[in-house]
């Protein structure tokens, strides 16, 4: 079928039509539905944030091959124009929105192909936006194991996770993103075509590590648009294992003694009893306890009974409960829908922090006093990273409508991160729209060395503007670390003296009623003698 000509004023951009030219009308977007597609990601932003910077893209493409990504970055490059790749958008720091419009790149709508399955040397390479899942599968039914991958892995794209230096499942065990690389192709800004590792060999020479220098970029550095990953031997035995506390800074002492042993669990999570009863308001079957701490074994069986004898003991000595295999499935089955409390109709926003495992029981209590003190209401989740790093990621729940509370609620994620440093901790995960200004206090020196990376790779800017190296508003006013602190403290004080969140009930009520009108409808329509009336 034909393309449909788009006669809008973004279309009549010189650079629109050689995008149009090199890669066909039908794979460049420009109307403005079309283009608010791609202003948010997963956890949705409020909509004034626009006033602050140009999240909405001015044209968004559509590339089916690294040819077609190379052809779309030399016209930006050759143009100036500011580049954005985008993923599966499942993150929630907005590091794939654009913070000035320009160009949208979509990798997932053409690029999402599992390429080859290398049983001899255990690789597997993909293209950019392939889903997590369609890679563990395609590994799995060859008989090997995907050691890492997000827990929104059915729909996060490979790419997207590796440009957030990812942790999540497996983590404990095999490692991070990063760790899990044996190459990456990326475009860089000159147009230039890469490799950054080897196909079937360890990058274990002298000479600066390009797949580390890609991971964790947010796309500032260059557009990953195919990688090949490492696999392990597929177990014998994959079994989760579920234990109850009384509340989630409990899980702190058995973190602990785990940590301290040679057992080498495949994934250690924890969810509290928040989480739970949030899930029972939308209809979901959710454990009532204090808290969840799961840890999934995989192996040989002999050294899963024997690993599962180990902590048992360890949550015995603690005062733990160990729940039912079936639960313990069933929480294993649902590790990929953390944020289903969007179901309500909230908004959902998440953050991380990452802190000492000695500290974690004190991070907890710190983390619930913050929200107690800002009237939110919310939830913990986390994942062990290693064996001294907890991973605890806070998510709260906001009212769309009320500007004034959803804009405020955004300091959460700051004030978070001041928990975790008090505690010889840090903020976690990616920086993106929201944390930007963050890298440089963080960093220290270190901080003008990436900037020279960043200056001397993509000399013009165009690399996804706005991310990682400072915020910058649309009228082109900087954003500092210091500014943005006082920013945050001062919403924070806002939110303080708001009248407290009090959405989960009249949701679910709502919801109920909802529910109630759909089956007397239902019912109404199959009765013939109420029909007759």
């Amino acid at each position: 079928m034909e393309a449909v000509a788009d006669t809008s004023e973004k279309s009549q951009k010189p650079y629109v039509k050689k995008l149009v030219d090199a890669i066909g009308a039908e794979n460049v977007k420009t109307s403005e539905m079309e283009r608010l597609l791609y202003s948010h990601d997963s956890t949705g932003l409020p909509k004034e944030i626009d006033i602050g910077f140009k999240v909405v893209p001015d044209v968004v493409v559509r590339p089916s091959s690294t040819e077609d990504v190379q052809k779309i970055v030399k016209i930006a490059a050759d143009a100036g124009v500011p580049i954005t790749p985008r993923g599966a958008a499942t993150g929630y720091v907005a590091a794939g929105v654009p913070a000035a419009g320009g160009i949208s790149i979509d990798m997932v709508a053409r690029m999402s192909k599992v390429l080859k399955v290398d049983e001899e040397n255990m690789t597997i390479t993909c293209q950019a936006g392939a889903s997590w899942k369609a890679v563990y599968d395609a590994a799995w039914e060859k008989g090997f194991l995907l050691g890492a991958y997000p827990s929104s892995f059915p729909n996060a794209s490979v790419a997207g996770w590796i440009a957030m230096s990812g942790v999540g499942m497996g983590n404990y065990k095999y490692g991070s993103a990063g760790d899990n690389i044996r190459n990456m192709v990326v475009v860089v800004p000159s147009g230039a075509v890469i490799n950054t590792g080897f196909e079937s060999l360890a990058d274990n020479m002298t000479g600066y590590n390009l797949n580390r220098l890609f991971v964790g970029t947010e796309g500032t550095l260059g557009i990953i648009t195919e990688v090949t990953l490492k696999l392990y031997p597929k177990p014998e035995v994959l079994r989760p294992l579920a234990y109850s506390f009384e509340s989630l800074d409990k899980v702190g002492a058995p973190l602990k003694d785990l940590t301290r042993s040679k057992v080498q669990p495949l994934h250690v999570a924890w969810s509290d009893g928040n989480h739970f009863k949030y899930l029972r308001k939308i209809g979901h079957h959710a454990p009532e306890v204090g808290c969840l701490w799961l840890v999934t074994l995989e192996g040989d069986k002999t050294i899963v009974d024997y690993e599962e004898k180990v902590i048992d003991e360890i949550v015995a000595k603690h005062g733990g409960k160990k729940e039912s295999y079936e639960l313990a499935q069933h929480e294993w089955d649902e590790r990929c829908y953390e944020y289903r409390t969007s179901m309500l109709g909230l908004g959902t926003s998440a953050s991380e922090i990452l802190v000492p495992v000695g500290a974690y029981a004190e991070a907890v209590k710190g983390l619930y006093d913050l929200m107690g003190s800002m009237k939110m209401e919310g939830a913990l989740i986390g994942v062990l990273v290693d064996r001294n790093s907890a991973m605890i990621m806070p998510y709260y729940l906001f009212d769309k409508e009320s500007m004034a509370k959803s804009m405020t609620s955004l300091s959460f994620a700051y004030k978070a991160g001041d928990v975790a440093k008090k505690l010889g901790g840090r903020l976690m995960g990616g920086f993106g729209l929201f944390m930007s200004s963050q890298l440089k206090p963080l960093r220290g020196e270190g901080y003008e060395i990436q900037k020279a990376i960043k200056e001397a790779i993509d000399p013009k800017e165009i690399m996804n503007p706005g991310k990682l190296l400072g915020m910058e508003t649309r009228f082109k006013l900087p954003v500092g670390a210091g500014l943005f602190s006082f920013g945050m403290g001062a919403m924070s004080v806002a939110k303080k003296m708001l009248p407290k969140d009090k959405m989960i009930d009249e949701k679910a009520k709502e919801l109920e009623l909802e529910e109630l009108e759909k089956e007397k409808f239902e019912q109404h329509k199959h009765d013939p003698l109420k029909q007759k009336k």
